[in-house]
């Protein structure tokens, strides 16, 4: 067999596989007219295909005959019917012949990326994700540059380990953002190349390769396929850890162990820590000051949505003000009608919470200069928030700098 027949019959197995499903939320393949096309299109392709490879052969059938099964069906359907467990035999038979084929050709045919997906409320890339990920990548960047040769991460609420971006918005605001912040290129490496975002797992790892140091990663998520693709994607999954509780990292036993553990909760924080959803309100925001506490080197990073119109939960803003000390925060307010979704629902807040910023040295006013450069180059992309995204600093800090006259 030629090593081009391989090829296309991967090509083939890489449109099967993604099922109408995938197909619509990946490649923005909308109208049920075009869905049918490209059905059409890839039984042609199947049935032009005269393989003497009979196990691979098979395989092929058996992908296309579970694509069938979905061609003509409606989200609605196809939610119902497309079970968890029938997405992962569809996946393994993927990842089999994935393998089958990068073995007898040396090619890698990039079945692996286009099979980890699945169906999100919002595009990557949307302001939420510029906001969390650049400060993310900024204070990774930062520490790798002035503490350590390595960073251990951790960050029990993985979700996707990398989407792709379609939107002309986003693709204009990725390409702005990284012209004017080196760290945004480096985090998002690929978004030029084949419109791949990655998510936080990946942008430690990428921070961590440009600047030549290790980053050791571990994720989890309480979606079992959403660990399968983190898994997948090679990060670690969390050792000794419930994933169901993210927020149980917080403990002695982990917390020690990593310099930087990122929360990302979606929208259930301040629901469940201020009691808008149970009648007994959580703790998490005590679990994180007993955990800068015990590990004077550890961060601990917070993502907050919050879905009211007006002002944040006043028992949040009264808990944040507890770490005004050594602390740092960006707020993004809601945005309407940018065609982007997931940023038209919520307030975006980034907390970042360590010991080390209550320390009066250079690295740390350092790391302000960054954030703020990271808030300047947001309010210049994100369309109508010219001098609306809040920064606060360590309180130190902000009188350091005032009577210096900065």
């Amino acid at each position: 067999m030629q090593i081009e027949d391989f090829i296309y019959d991967a090509a083939v197995l890489r449109m099967g596989v993604c099922l109408e499903r995938f197909l619509k939320h990946q490649l923005n393949v909308t109208q049920s007219n075009n869905r049918r096309s490209m059905g059409r299109m890839i039984d042609e392709y199947y049935k032009s295909c005269t393989r003497r490879d009979r196990k691979t052969r098979n395989l092929m059938r058996l992908i296309l005959k579970e694509r069938n099964k979905f061609a003509h069906a409606s989200d609605e359907e196809i939610r119902a019917r497309l079970t968890f467990e029938q997405f992962q035999d569809i996946r393994q038979t993927g990842l089999t012949l994935d393998q089958r084929l990068g073995k007898a050709t040396g090619y890698d045919t990039g079945m692996l990326e286009i099979m980890i997906s699945s169906s999100l409320p919002y595009d990557m890339g949307n302001a939420g994700d510029l906001l969390k990920h650049g400060a993310l990548a900024t204070f990774v960047d930062w520490f790798l540059e002035y503490r350590a040769k390595e960073i251990r991460y951790a960050d029990p609420f993985g979700g996707r380990p990398w989407g792709y971006i379609f939107k002309d918005e986003t693709r204009r605001r990725m390409e702005e953002l990284s012209s004017s912040l080196p760290v945004i290129q480096r985090a998002q490496p690929d978004w030029r190349k084949n419109n791949k975002y990655y998510g936080s797992s990946h942008v430690v790892r990428k921070i961590a390769e440009a600047k030549d140091k290790d980053a050791v990663v571990f994720a989890s998520d309480k979606d079992k396929l959403a660990r399968s693709d983190l898994t997948a994607s090679g990060i670690s999954q969390i050792e000794d850890h419930d994933p169901e509780n993210g927020f149980g990292i917080l403990d002695k036993k982990h917390d020690e162990r990593f310099n930087l553990i990122f929360l990302d909760p979606f929208a259930d924080f301040l629901r469940d820590e201020f009691g808008q959803r149970q009648e007994t309100p959580t703790s998490h925001f005590e679990s994180i000051s007993k955990s800068v506490e015990r590990n004077l080197r550890l961060c601990v990073m917070l993502f907050v949505l919050d879905m009211k119109n007006n002002n944040i939960h006043d028992g949040y803003v009264r808990q944040r003000s507890k770490y005004s000390g050594h602390s740092f925060f960006l707020r993004c307010p809601k945005m309407e009608s940018t065609g982007v979704g997931g940023e038209s629902r919520y307030n975006m807040e980034v907390l970042l919470i360590s010991r080390r910023f209550a320390a009066r040295n250079d690295s740390v006013i350092e790391l302000k200069r960054r954030l703020g450069e990271l808030r300047r180059a947001l309010e210049d992309v994100l369309p109508n928030l010219a001098g609306k995204i809040e920064f606060r600093s360590p309180d130190w800090l902000d009188r350091s700098l005032t009577a210096r006259g900065t």
